[in-house]
């Protein structure tokens, strides 16, 4: 399946690069008008805050960090108008000129025969996008129960908040068998709207990207909760480093994997076991999805009286969460007594990373042996998943030096091919778009002998 993907994205390209002898000039023709470059900076910019916009509705992006990167991009539109208002007129009349590519057009032309844009109609959209943002937006909101897969009819309290220099209120409203609507709202061009729920003590959100047609018809997920631990795994990944003479300093990932229709709320929250004389520096969970996507909300860690056990006031909803717990504890070097515990359905064994590597770990009176694992480059101690609590006994060792990535959790994805075939990828490359090449120089050549 991957080998269909790369050939169809690979014959894409080269069907670009074949027919797109005119490309080069047009872009000469775009930069050497400077209304062309502002228009098409303004064009990018509303690419980048509908992206924006999307990555907000699926979490990758926290609403402060999308309000900031929505104020800068919507701050450069401003100066782009300010530039575009001071630079003289162009001595074209819009008629005469292709809007979207700057070709000269040909008399009562309709379509550019250049690009083949349609003229009056790029016009129209042109002078009408101004006054379709002064019209009213309606939102109608439905509620989806996704663990019964239909609509939900008992009353929840729905709120629309507005994405504008953080969350801010704008109404409230009860539904009603599964509806409710907001009405009349003066649509929104620095921010987007966002309805929100609570359920189950979970809160549930879905964000209503801007210039939507009104009425915007939206739908709001929300699950059933459960505290079982049927259909929830967790893989559990620990490192400690000896960082003084008398420190260790560990983070501890706890990979949650929900695989049932319901949010997982557990007891009140998430919870996990450090080492009894372990303190905790700082606790984090992530937002959004993907191993290069993802976002991290720190959170409060508060104990829960037996020692060493801790929760965080989050739920997992149906797919994957991460958490990470970054701790420090006492260290003797003649030898320093540790515990893990699971209290979650383990996917696989806890694994450890102790460095530096001649410090010692021992299970009873065996010596622990590490793995050089391939994509972490480091020695890993794989622990069997049937082992819940796990006592080891740390002695020796250097003192290693603390490395920046320590703040992070380090996600690595493996890929699934063989290095030959990662090398077959370019080589296919090559070949392709060597051949385009000779084919699009024997087509000029041809043109050539036939014009001669």
């Amino acid at each position: 399946m991957i080998y269909i993907v790369f050939f169809l994205i690979a014959g894409a390209a080269a069907l670009y690069l074949l027919y797109s002898d005119s490309r080069k000039s047009r872009n000469e023709t775009l930069n050497a008008d400077p209304h062309q470059v502002i228009r098409d900076r303004q064009a990018a910019i509303r690419l980048s805050l509908n992206d924006l916009q999307y990555e907000l509705s699926v979490g990758k992006v926290e609403p402060q960090d999308f309000a900031r990167l929505q104020s800068e991009l919507l701050a450069e539109w401003e100066a782009l108008e300010g530039r575009l208002a001071s630079l003289p007129a162009p001595q074209k009349k819009p008629a005469d000129e292709c809007t979207k590519c700057g070709a000269t057009l040909l008399a009562n032309a309709r379509f550019c025969h250049a690009c083949g844009a349609k003229v009056l109609q790029l016009l129209l959209v042109l002078l009408l996008w101004p006054a379709g943002q002064l019209e009213a937006l309606d939102i109608r909101v439905q509620v989806k129960n996704g663990t019964t897969g239909k609509v939900h009819t008992q009353p929840l309290k729905i709120q629309l908040i507005k994405l504008e220099k953080g969350m801010q209120p704008v109404a409230a409203n009860t539904s009603s068998n599964g509806q409710t609507e907001f009405l009349q709202l003066p649509e929104n061009p620095m921010g987007p709207y966002m309805v929100q729920t609570e359920y189950r003590s979970v809160t549930y959100s879905k964000v209503i990207p801007p210039n939507m047609p009104s009425p915007a018809e939206v739908t709001l997920d929300i699950y059933e909760s459960t505290a079982s631990t049927d259909r929830l795994r967790v893989r559990t990944l620990v490192e400690v480093r000896r960082v003084a003479e008398d420190k260790l300093a560990g983070i501890m990932i706890l990979f949650f994997m929900n695989q049932d229709n319901r949010t997982f709320t557990g007891n009140g929250g998430l919870e996990f076991f450090l080492p009894a004389q372990a303190v905790v520096e700082q606790a984090s969970v992530s937002v959004g999805s993907g191993a290069s996507n993802i976002q991290w909300l720190k959170v409060a860690a508060e104990k829960t009286g037996a020692a060493g056990a801790y929760r965080i006031a989050q739920s997992v909803k149906p797919g994957e969460r991460i958490v990470q717990v970054m701790f420090s504890l006492p260290y003797r070097p003649a030898g320093t007594s540790l515990a893990f515990r699971s209290v979650y359905p383990q996917d696989a064994g806890l694994q450890l990373i102790a460095e530096p590597e001649n410090l010692e770990v021992r299970q009873a009176d065996r010596l622990l042996a590490r793995v050089k694992d391939p994509n972490l480059g480091r020695g890993l101690i794989s622990f069997p998943s049937a082992e819940s609590r796990i006592e080891l006994k740390f002695s020796g060792g250097s003192i290693a030096e603390a490395r920046a990535e320590e703040s992070e959790a380090e996600l690595v994805l493996r890929s699934p091919l063989e290095v030959w075939q990662k090398l077959l990828f370019p080589l296919l490359a090559l070949i392709t778009f060597f051949t385009v090449f000779y084919l699009r120089e024997k087509l000029r050549t041809d043109k050539s002998g036939d014009a001669d």
